[in-house]
This record gives C-alpha cells, sequence and structure tokens, in this order.
C-alpha cells in the first residue's frame, strides 16, 4: 500500500500554452519525487507495524464492501508499495496484478510473492504508470481496481480516476481509500511531515464530494462513500473513507 504519485497532463480549457505546461512541469516533478523518495526508501516500508495494522483494516473493508469471488475475481491494486493490500486480498480472489511506479517496491512485492510460493500467474506487480498511455498490461481487464493510501499522493485524482476506470470490466468497481478530511478546525497539512509535503498533492485530506464528483466525471455509476476505520497518523486520530464506483454494463472503455 505505497503512497506515491502519479501524473498526467491536465489541459485547463482556457489557458494559454504556457499555463498549460507549468501545470505538466509540477505534475512530472511530483511524480518524479514520489518514484525517487519510494524507490530510496520503499526498503524500509514493511517494518512499520502501523502500516500493517492499517492494511488489514482497509483490506477488511474492502472485502465487505465488494463480493470478492476466489475462483473468478481479477484485482488490479494501484499503487500497490510492497503488497500489503494485495495480500489482505489474496484469498478472496483469483489474480491480483499490483502496479506501481516504484522499481523498488514492484521487486519488494514480487519476492513476498516467490517466497510464498505463490506462481505470477495468481499474484504479481510490473513498474508502469497507468497514466502515460492507454492499454497497458497486455489488455488486461480487472472485475475491481483497489487503490488505497495513495490518492493523496496524485496531482490529478480525476486523470488517475479516469485511467483506472480504463482496466474495468463492464459492471466492475473501483474501491479507493484514503484520508477523509478533518470535521474538525484540524488541518490535516499536521499530519504530514515538512520533508513530505514534495509528494503529498493533497495534503487536507478529501470530502465525499470531491471523490463523487471525480468518480461520476469518470463515467462510474451506484457511488458509496464510508468510513473504512480510525487510525493515528503522526499521533494525530484520522478516518480513512472507503469510497466505491460501478462501471455500466454498457459502458465502453473511458
Amino acid at each position: 500500500m505505497a503512497e506515491h504519485g502519479e501524473h498526467a497532463q491536465r489541459h485547463c480549457p482556457h489557458n494559454h500554452h504556457h499555463g498549460s505546461s507549468q501545470v505538466h512541469e509540477d505534475q512530472h516533478n511530483l511524480k518524479e519525487f514520489n518514484k525517487n523518495y519510494f524507490d530510496e526508501h520503499g526498503h524500509r516500508y514493511n517494518d512499520h507495524p502501523h502500516a500493517h495494522e492499517l492494511a488489514r483494516r482497509v483490506g477488511a473493508a474492502m472485502i465487505k464492501a465488494y463480493p470478492f469471488d476466489e475462483n473468478s475475481t481479477l484485482v488490479l491494486d494501484y499503487a500497490c508499495g510492497t503488497g500489503l493490500i494485495s495480500k489482505k486480498l489474496a484469498a478472496y480472489a483469483k489474480c491480483i496484478v499490483g502496479v506501481d511506479i516504484s522499481q523498488s517496491m514492484v521487486d519488494q512485492y514480487n519476492q513476498s510473492v516467490l517466497n510464498q510460493g505463490i506462481p505470477p500467474e495468481e499474484m504479481r506487480a510490473v513498474c508502469c504508470d497507468l497514466t502515460a498511455a492507454l492499454n497497458q498490461l497486455d489488455g488486461m481487464k480487472f472485475d475491481v481496481v483497489v487503490c488505497a493510501s495513495s490518492y493523496h499522493h496524485f496531482p490529478s485524482i480525476e486523470d488517475v480516476t479516469k485511467a483506472l476506470v480504463s482496466y474495468l470490466k463492464p459492471g466492475g468497481s473501483l474501491l479507493v481509500a484514503d484520508l477523509m478530511k478533518p470535521s474538525s478546525g484540524e488541518s490535516a497539512e499536521a499530519l504530514f511531515p515538512t520533508g513530505a509535503h514534495n509528494i503529498v498533492a493533497h495534503k487536507g485530506g478529501f470530502e465525499e464530494a470531491d471523490i463523487k464528483a471525480v468518480f461520476e466525471g469518470a463515467g462510474l455509476i451506484n457511488f458509496s462513500f464510508v468510513t473504512a476505520c480510525k487510525a493515528k497518523k503522526h499521533g494525530h486520530p484520522v478516518e480513512l473513507f472507503l469510497a466505491s464506483g460501478t462501471k455500466e454494463l454498457n459502458e465502453e472503455a473511458y
């Protein structure tokens, strides 16, 4: 469950060329900061007990939200990191493919799978940027796409959501878990160390309306937004939401 960023160029309808180029450059820089950060620090990710506990809680919420079938469900775990969420879902799915922009994270994911004796056709990770081009992953489509604790790193959650929806089968579901915007006056920015601000695009968490607009903009229906779990981050109590939406049965690749 890596926390990192993706990028895709975002064109503003009334922007001149220089403004659009600046947005693209800023998004590219954030993506590179994230990639480099997790390539460098990813080997320590599994050393944090709270990461395992958070993955357990979020995984349980996902299992409750979607009717996984161990004999048929194909899962895409986006921003998979070292595979903490994938491991929680593995017993409930036929196949899980993890995707991450950090090669270090992907290597750890695949080494862990190998160590457990799980064949790659059942669980594997690849290093790529799904927002960079269409129809990657050898044309695979999935019953469910999950993304945990990573949306706050993405410069454009609109671009990422549309990319993820394109990998869903008609009738498939997108499940996203991340920080809920605090209801109190406390700023969520306090949750991130000063040094992390160059890899975090959305430091204030998300409200239901933010995610709903993005999901519906990507063509998803049956939107749901619930509290997945409560936790602590740098000593501050936080809530994580689980948002879900369904790709229409008659929807073409978005």
